[in-house]
């Protein structure tokens, strides 16, 4: 079988995902399409194929062809029509919790629960009305 984007050939035994319209994609284009690293050969994890299945291969190619050109676009539709609906927030941290009880005693517990601001944003898309991060 082959990758229906990059048309290299997928082995018998590599993970794979599919699309809604049962076409192959590889791990490295999964990981295009994502943006991410964490699909390697032989394991695509369980939230990013489900997030394939859900997509045509139509939306794949159009989503990979947009990454490559630097546009934002849904990855389950793939339009370009989308809003920012703000910054991602990390809420309670055990670490910091811990940190701040063994330092400062009770009182320091307090730091858990003072978030932070990630690096992704999250993302609405106004022709499907499904969510992202990027």
């Amino acid at each position: 079988m082959k990758c229906f984007v990059c048309k290299n050939k997928i082995g018998f035994l590599d993970d794979k995902g599919f699309t809604q319209d049962h076409k192959f994609i590889c791990y490295q284009d999964v990981n295009k399409l994502f943006d991410t690293d964490k699909a390697r050969k032989h394991f695509v994890p369980a939230d990013l194929k489900r997030e394939i299945n859900q997509m045509t291969s139509t939306a794949i190619l159009e989503a990979i062809n947009r990454e490559n050109t630097g546009r934002l676009f849904c990855p389950y539709c793939g339009s370009s029509n989308v809003q920012p609906l703000g910054q991602h927030h990390k809420n309670f941290s055990a670490g910091k919790a811990i940190g701040g009880a063994v330092l400062t005693g009770g009182i320091g517990a307090v730091a858990g629960f003072l978030g932070k601001n990630t690096n992704q944003t999250d993302f609405v898309c106004m022709d499907c009305g499904k969510q992202f991060k990027k």
